[in-house]
């Protein structure tokens, strides 16, 4: 990866009033030909143009077939903001990063937060060139639409946060989410620290609907079942820990760190369980006032595009399922079975949904009471 530049300095001084470190990636490569007309207003003679985009480290958009590739296509510089938290990332947009972040990417449990706040603006999907080939149950959802059901995100990745535990500790082959309740697994249990996928994890054990559960039930359930978890993870990093030193053994993660990890000869087994997994997809969205929605949404494009797709979901150590369903239908079966949808992908999916106020509320007190262990 090439080496990070620190952003602008007026983004810098925003930055620092909210506590916050801003870090960028930017390559030198261009193309007259790509840039030719690309130019927006504000930037100098013989200036490349620069886009910044908010996303996750280490997140396909930072490898070399992501950020470079873009830049030498179309002759402009990518500066990226790694998102450490989704309420940061608000707080940024909310205090001055409005005309300075250009694309956001987002799960739709946050867009509308998002969009109430008034720091998106809609999208003109006409423009896209690969909008149509996108899965058609992720991007015609109403979380991704305001009120007049004009496009606020564009989906280009999508996967699953299900069952996971290693082979050479648990010979039994499981099935389901009921194993992590199991005495026997006591103190080897792991779960992402988010409320969302642990309370609809625990109301598909308890036969409740995911996305309206009894609450009560859940916190009975998650209740009991605090005894069994050795700990919580909340990063790729963290759970790549706990998992090699040999501190769990069973418990939830996301698909690509469970391809990750047997693609580096670990024995561990990644499952849809009978009573239903947790889905998740992540959208691009545009920021109110960008200076560069041209180039904003080149970018979309192109993350959404046959190229970056199929490298997204073959390249190596974490790779993602692609919502280009081109990409998904000339995909290998080995390729496939690295993403978790071979020879189908699950047909019991529950996708995050944004939650109402009061629900969210609810949801998260009962999280925060579980694991505070009251």
């Amino acid at each position: 990866m090439k080496r990070k530049k620190t952003i602008s300095s007026l983004l810098m001084v925003m930055l620092l009033v909210c506590a916050m470190v801003f870090t960028s990636a930017c390559g030198n490569s261009s193309s007259e030909q790509a840039n030719s007309g690309s130019k927006e207003k504000g930037e100098a003679p013989g200036e490349k143009e620069k886009l910044v985009v908010a996303n996750w480290q280490s997140y396909a958009t930072d490898a070399e077939y992501g950020e470079p590739a873009f830049e030498e296509l179309y002759g402009c510089e990518v500066e990226h903001y790694f998102i450490s938290s989704i309420p940061e990332l608000m707080s940024v947009l909310e205090n001055g990063g409005t005309g300075n972040i250009d694309v956001v990417c987002i799960n739709p449990l946050y867009l509308q937060q998002y969009q109430n706040a008034g720091v998106l603006q809609t999208i003109d999907v006409s423009k896209l060139q690969n909008y149509e080939n996108l899965r058609e149950d992720f991007r015609t959802i109403d979380e991704v639409k305001d009120a007049d059901g004009n496009i606020i995100g564009v989906p280009w990745v999508w996967g699953t946060t299900s069952l996971f535990y290693n082979a050479d500790v648990i010979e039994e082959e499981i099935t389901s989410w009921s194993a992590f309740w199991d005495p026997k697994y006591a103190g080897m249990v792991t779960l992402e620290n988010e409320y969302d996928t642990a309370i609809r994890t625990a109301a598909m054990y308890i036969g409740e609907d995911p996305g309206n559960p009894d609450m009560e039930k859940v916190e009975g359930a998650l209740g009991d079942l605090k005894s069994n978890i050795k700990t919580f993870w909340t990063s790729h990093d963290d759970f790549i820990k706990a998992f090699t030193s040999g501190e769990v053994a069973i418990g939830n993660v996301w698909g690509s760190i469970a391809t990750e990890l047997q693609s580096e000869g670990m024995n561990i087994k990644y499952v849809y369980p009978e009573e239903g997994t947790v889905g998740w997809c992540d959208y691009w969205c545009i920021v109110k006032d960008t200076k560069h929605e041209d180039l904003a949404m080149k970018w979309i494009d192109y993350c959404t595009g046959e190229q970056f797709q199929n490298s997204m979901a073959t390249g190596e150590g974490q790779v993602y399922c692609p919502v280009n369903t081109t990409v998904t239908e000339n995909l290998t079966d080995e390729a496939k079975q690295s993403l978790w949808i071979y020879p189908e992908a699950p047909s019991n999916i529950h996708l995050a949904h944004p939650l109402d106020d009061e629900t969210l509320k609810t949801w998260t007190s009962a999280w925060d009471k579980i694991k505070a262990g009251s």
